[in-house]
């Protein structure tokens, strides 16, 4: 559990640079850097709906 605990954390401190730096590229009109800011958000959002899945069932257990 310590495991997922931890993947958690840094899944969490993951999307919000993820959304602090597709906000800066925005302003500076860095249209590239927006884009993998979103792609690359959307797969640590994905990874964390994953994550929160297997604890659940291993709680259930």
């Amino acid at each position: 559990m310590k495991k997922q605990i931890i993947l958690n954390v840094l899944l969490n401190l993951g999307i919000v640079f993820l959304i602090m730096s597709g906000v800066a590229a925005y302003k500076s009109g860095n249209m590239l850097i927006l884009g993998l800011a979103i792609a690359i958000g959307v797969v640590l959002i994905y990874l964390k709906m994953v994550l929160l899945k297997y604890v659940r069932n291993q709680v259930k257990r």
